[in-house]
């Protein structure tokens, strides 16, 4: 499986808060061939072709938030963004704690969401992404203060943007590269839905993938649909955690220069 490099503000890793992780960690393995390790904190590790792809971790018994995907940007300084954070006027929930991937730190941005940071042991940032099993996208539904959690995020990773105007919508680019939205969503929820981070997921066959939905205990939100970007459906998992299904083509392999010729007309 090919892993991509992240960069500083770019999104690294995605953990599912869920009240009931056994019952999650079974409904992705089956749903996307996820390999799980768990570990004797009762943290679970998703690996597919064993590289770790998410994490499990069990909501606070208090907490009001519903079960959701949290997604972690990647930082260089953790603690020097926890306080930017602050700055910039969101707020830190959980310090910066060292954990088996590194660092992390869990925050809420100006437009109610929760985010994450992490800053990855060691000095290696690769993550494997953009293909069946994998995260392919990150989308940051505002249901209030949009503008202000652009600029929020701007200043805090020094995000390059683009407007869509028509749609409301930002995307932020690294090389001219988009690796996340930002999309406006005042009205469309009840006043109540706070705003958050939405994980879109990659899968080889929609329809395949949607039709499990239900037999693991899921619902279909929206059944699969055409897009610019390829043919999804929105699901809520066993809990009620929700994600976006994306289908994806299979990375095409690099031929490299030791591998035989066989078969090729020279």
């Amino acid at each position: 499986m090919p892993a991509f490099q992240a960069e500083p503000g770019m999104p690294y890793w995605i953990d599912l808060s869920t009240s009931d992780i056994r019952k999650s960690s079974h409904f992705y393995a089956e749903l996307l061939g996820w390999e799980i390790e768990t570990f004797d904190n009762g943290y679970r590790l998703a690996r597919l072709q064993g590289l770790p792809v998410a994490g499990f971790m069990p909501a606070p018994e208090d907490s009001p938030q519903p079960d959701t995907w949290v997604t972690y940007f990647f930082s260089e300084d953790i603690h020097a963004d926890c306080q930017q954070i602050e700055q910039l006027g969101g707020r830190v929930l959980a310090n910066p704690a060292e954990v088996r991937l590194g660092l992390m730190a869990l925050c809420v941005d100006t437009a109610g969401a929760l985010v994450g940071l992490i800053q990855p042991a060691g000095e290696d940032s690769f993550i494997a992404a953009g293909e069946p099993g994998t995260p392919v996208w990150h989308e940051l539904t505002c249901t209030t203060n949009y503008e202000q959690a652009v600029e929020f995020y701007r200043s805090l990773f020094a995000w390059m943007t683009a407007a869509m105007d028509e749609m409301e919508y930002t995307t932020a680019l690294v090389d001219g590269a988009a690796f996340a939205g930002v999309f406006n969503a005042e009205g469309q929820f009840p006043p109540q839905v706070p705003s958050f981070w939405q994980s879109y997921l990659g899968v080889r066959d929609i329809d395949e993938a949607v039709a499990k939905v239900p037999e693991l205990g899921g619902e279909v939100i929206r059944e699969p649909w055409d897009s610019p970007f390829g043919r999804m459906s929105i699901i809520a998992d066993s809990t009620g955690a929700t994600c976006t299904l994306c289908e994806v083509d299979e990375p095409v392999e690099e031929p490299r220069e030791s591998d035989p010729l066989e078969g090729i007309e020279l």
